[in-house]
């Protein structure tokens, strides 16, 4: 079984809504006797109850009852892992209104299918009291009166009936699928950090949004095919995904949720997050990004001529001598200098490398960092071991572990020797503990 336990999803609002449900429902399970058989007839209005009629009440309260610990502790688990991403974007109040939006939208639906079923099934049928088998019957030799008087009894049982017999649903679990829905479209590539048990072993692993959403829908789809689509969980699953789902899309065509151009519909046009690019490489511009790059284009300095090749040879070697001699901070100067009169002079990669190393070792981050950028813009085919120095750098010189997630996750780990792959996943939890306050 796989269990979401936190994510790296850029949170903006501390999940007091998440905490505060989790704590209600534990407390409606242990209010209702935590699922045990003698207070079933007790709690049973308050479920969702099928072939009753329309009951609005229902359509709340059965989100809140669970039919026992192991249903409980997984809903919750998965609130808490979903709940920071849908809650972490909306903030506390709109995050409410949306969960129990799901929840009530899902179990209106629900029970308005089932408003004509009845409360027992087909009870005639399977008594041999259908028109069928009373036409056989008949043929018998039973009279009209016995037929009538057997269907009378009939009736007058059903109506009679125990309510905690009566078929219905209850638990968050519609919800949870509606928040994994909505964290499908805000946040698929962002990763979940999971719990995954095989028989008494467990281990933690890391893995995209996109990729347990499909695995968790794909599975309530399959099993939904198998059982016809009939109101069962899968179904009801189901429903609570496509009403979150719905309800995400909407949300973010609005502009009421900011994901950074990390959403499903950038992800799947391939123009997604800081480093999108289209087929010419030039940056994709994006509605929040015009003004800063109109400011740049005004404050750019005009272009002059550049020196010739001698000059700058000479300036080079000037830089490589500063480099060797260990006065990093000098030669960033002389290369600030150089630039001032010839914007494309770049370094071969050995010596931009070394700059840029020796300028972070010596706290000199700011402009470590844009020399490793730059690095990695002009060298990318050896790009992947300076994004391991470039997000140290973010997180020591600029204490910003979000960016140095960012420049993680635009690495090829399967790249990487065994000492890099090392290297980066400590780097990934040292980032995300930063990011937690930890």
């Amino acid at each position: 079984m796989i269990i979401p336990l936190t994510t790296d999803a850029p949170v903006y609002h501390f999940p007091f809504a998440t905490i505060g449900l989790i704590l209600t429902n534990v407390f409606c399970f242990l209010l209702s006797g935590m699922g045990s058989d003698e207070h079933v007839a007790r709690w049973a209005e308050f479920s969702l109850q099928h072939g009753q009629g329309l009951h609005p009440l229902q359509w709340i309260t059965s989100n809140f009852l669970h039919a026992g610990f192991i249903h409980l502790l997984g809903n919750m688990v998965f609130l808490w892992g979903f709940g920071l991403v849908v809650e972490g974007k909306l903030g506390w109040l709109k995050f409410v209104a949306v969960y129990l939006g799901i929840g009530v939208a899902q179990c209106a639906v629900e029970q308005t299918i089932m408003l004509w079923s009845h409360p027992l099934g087909d009870v005639h049928q399977v008594l041999g009291l259908d028109d069928e088998s009373i036409r056989k019957w008949r043929e018998e030799g039973a009279t009209d009166a016995e037929v009538e008087a057997a269907l009378d009894k009939i009736n007058s049982a059903l109506q009679n009936v125990d309510r905690q017999h009566i078929p219905g649903s209850l638990g968050a679990s519609s919800i949870i699928y509606g928040m994994l829905a909505m964290s499908l479209v805000w946040a698929p590539k962002n990763e979940v950090t999971c719990l995954f048990f095989a028989g008494i072993r467990s281990f933690t692993f890391e893995i995209t949004i996109m990729t347990l959403a499909l695995w968790y829908i794909g599975e309530a789809i399959l099993i939904a095919v198998i059982q016809q689509f009939s109101l069962a969980t899968a179904t009801l699953h189901l429903m609570g995904a496509a009403i979150g789902f719905g309800v995400g899309v909407v949300l973010f065509k609005r502009g009421l949720v900011d994901c950074e151009d990390w959403d499903l519909f950038s992800v799947m046009s391939g123009h997604y997050g800081p480093y999108a690019r289209d087929s010419y490489g030039n940056r994709i511009d994006r509605p929040g990004d015009k003004k800063e790059i109109e400011l740049k284009e005004v404050e750019k300095p005009k272009k002059k001529a550049g020196p010739n090749l001698s000059v700058r040879k000479k300036a080079f070697q000037s830089i490589q001598q500063l480099v060797d001699d260990g006065d990093f901070s000098t030669a960033n100067d002389e290369l600030y200098n150089l630039r001032l009169k010839d914007e494309k002079a770049v370094l071969d990669e050995d010596l931009l490398e070394r700059l840029a190393i020796g300028l972070a070792k010596s706290n000199q981050w700011d402009d470590s960092i844009a020399l490793m950028n730059e690095f990695i813009e002009a060298y990318p085919e050896n790009a992947d071991v300076m994004r391991l120095k470039l997000s140290q750098a973010y997180m020591k010189g600029r204490d910003d572990p979000r960016e140095a997630l960012q420049t993680l996750k635009s690495i090829d780990a399967s790249s990487l020797n065994d000492d890099r792959r090392a290297q980066y996943q400590k780097l990934i939890k040292q980032a995300k503990a930063m990011l937690n306050g930890d």
